[in-house]
């Protein structure tokens, strides 16, 4: 991803490279990405090397 600075904030909007739609703050995507691991760890499931 390319970000505005060197170090991105949370509240940095983030973009999809390929089609431009806005996906959210950075902070929001952390958050759902964070949930889905949790999500994942619960059922067991393997993960991907």
């Amino acid at each position: 991803m390319k970000f505005e600075r060197p170090q991105p904030l949370d509240s940095d909007m983030l973009t999809c490279f390929t089609c431009g739609h806005e996906l959210g703050t950075l902070g929001s995507v952390k958050a759902k990405m964070l949930a889905a691991y949790e999500r994942m760890q619960k059922q067991g499931l393997p993960r991907k090397q």
